[in-house]
C-alpha cells in the first residue's frame, strides 16, 4: 500500500494461515483490512468518499497525491496481480478535493465489473448490525457486495440499471416541468424492466441460499429455541414469484412501470424496481430490527456472515479470505469459538484486536502476530 490512510508505505507477504494485528483504536488496524476488502469489492468498507482513503500526510508533502493498493493473489487455478489507484485532483477555485479511481488486472486497465471476483472476502465487522438495524439501502448494499464477488454479470447488470434509473428519473422531472415528452419514457421503461428482472431474480436466488445457511447457524450458535428467518422484499407491488423466468418477470415489471407512470411523474422519481428492494430479518416471526435484543441481532448477523462463507466456497470451490475486524471482543465465548472454528475451514484469516489477550494462544497457536502503530506494522511472531 502507498498513501492509504495511516500508511505512507507498507509491504507484507502473506502465506496461507492466520494473521492477528494488535493495536489501539485509530492505530490503523481496520485500514489494513479495509484495503484488502477493496481489492475484492472495489469499495471501501469504512469510507463513503474515495478521497478519504488517501493519507492526509501525503497531502502535506505532495501536490496531488495518489493512493495505491496492490496485491498478487494466488488462486486454485491461477495467480493475478491486482491494483487500485485513487488519484486526487483539485480544480481551480474549488474548495473540495476530487478523486478518481483506476483498476488494473495484471497491469492492464479494467472496469470495476472486470476487477471484482479475482479475490473474494467475507468481512465480520462491529458495523455489521446495520445490515439488520440500518436502512433498506444498507441491506441492498450488503446483497450487492456479496453477489458481485462471484457473479460479474450481476455487477454489469447493476451498473446498467443504475444508469437507466438516473436517466429515467431525470426524464420524469423534465416531463413534469414540461421540458420533455411522455413518449420518451418508452425506451427507458423497457430497459428498466429487462435489467431489473435480472437483478431481482439473482437477489432472490442468493438470498434463499444465504437464508438456509443462516437459519442453521443461528441454531448452532446457541439459540435453538428461537427461529431465525430471512425474507426477500422486492420493490414491486405484487407477490414475487421466484420461479418466474426472466422474460416473464420483465414483462410483469414492465406492466407495473407503465401503470405507475402517472405517480412517477408526480413524484419525479421511479417508485418500482430493485432500487426499492429490502430484506426482512425475523426472529420467532418478529422483526429482528425492532423486536430483538442486541444480542439476538448480533447472533443473527453472525449467522448470516457464516452462511456467506459457506455459499462463497460452494459457488467457487475456493474458500474466501476471512476478515475479522475487532469483532472477537464483542462476542461471548460460544460465538467466538464458532468464528474461530470457521477460521480453520479457509486458507487465510486476518484478525484485528485491541488486546493480544482477546485471542488466547490455545485457540490459534500457529497464528502470526503483528503490532500495529500509527503508520507501521511490527512483527511480533511469524509462524512458518
Amino acid at each position: 500500500m502507498q498513501n492509504v490512510r495511516t500508511y505512507r508505505e507498507l509491504k507484507i507477504n502473506f502465506n496461507p494461515g492466520v494473521y492477528i494485528f494488535i493495536g489501539k483504536n485509530a492505530s490503523g488496524k481496520s485500514n489494513l483490512l479495509d484495503a484488502i476488502s477493496q481489492l475484492a469489492t472495489t469499495k471501501s468498507h469504512r469510507h463513503a468518499k474515495e478521497i478519504e482513503i488517501l493519507s492526509w500526510d501525503a497531502f502535506e508533502e505532495e501536490e496531488f497525491p495518489t493512493a495505491r493498493i496492490f496485491a498478487e493473489v494466488e488462486g486454485l487455478k491461477f495467480s493475478v496481480n491486482l491494483e487500485i489507484a485513487i488519484s486526487s485532483t483539485k480544480h481551480r477555485n474549488s474548495l473540495e478535493w476530487q478523486s478518481s479511481r483506476r483498476f488494473r488486472v495484471n497491469g492492464i486497465n479494467r472496469r470495476a465489473s472486470d476487477f471484482v471476483g479475482h479475490l473474494r472476502v467475507v468481512m465480520f465487522s462491529v458495523d455489521d448490525l446495520t445490515i439488520i438495524t440500518g436502512s433498506p439501502a444498507d441491506r441492498r448494499r450488503y446483497l450487492d457486495i456479496t453477489i458481485s464477488q462471484f457473479n460479474r454479470e450481476y455487477v454489469r447488470a447493476l451498473q446498467r440499471y443504475n444508469r437507466i434509473l438516473v436517466q429515467r428519473n431525470n426524464l420524469l422531472r423534465n416531463i413534469r416541468d414540461r421540458r420533455g415528452s411522455v413518449d420518451e419514457l418508452d425506451f427507458w421503461d423497457q430497459e428498466m424492466a429487462e435489467i431489473g428482472a435480472v437483478i431481482l431474480l439473482e437477489r432472490q436466488v442468493v438470498l434463499d441460499k444465504l437464508a438456509n445457511g443462516a437459519e442453521r447457524h443461528y441454531s448452532e450458535l446457541g439459540d435453538e429455541d428461537k427461529n431465525f428467518s430471512i425474507g426477500y422484499l422486492p420493490g414491486l407491488p405484487i407477490k414475487f414469484d421466484k420461479e418466474m423466468e426472466t422474460f416473464d418477470l420483465a414483462s410483469e415489471m414492465h406492466k407495473i412501470i407503465l401503470e405507475g407512470r402517472q405517480g412517477d411523474l408526480l413524484r419525479g422519481s421511479s417508485r418500482f424496481g430493485p432500487h426499492r428492494d429490502d430484506v426482512n430479518f425475523l426472529i420467532d416471526g418478529k422483526s429482528a430490527a425492532s423486536a430483538a435484543s442486541r444480542g439476538e441481532q448480533r447472533t443473527a448477523v453472525l449467522a448470516l456472515r457464516l452462511s456467506e462463507v459457506n455459499l462463497s466456497t460452494e459457488i467457487t470451490s475456493d474458500p474466501p479470505v476471512l476478515l475479522l475486524d475487532d469483532i472477537l471482543s464483542e462476542l461471548d465465548s460460544n460465538h467466538r469459538d464458532k468464528v474461530i472454528n470457521m477460521s480453520y475451514q479457509v486458507d487465510q484469516v486476518f484478525i484485528t484486536v485491541p488486546d493480544e489477550n482477546i485471542v488466547q494462544e490455545q485457540f490459534l497457536p500457529t497464528a502470526s502476530k503483528y503490532e500495529v502503530t500509527n503508520g507501521g506494522v511490527k512483527t511480533l511472531r511469524v509462524e512458518n
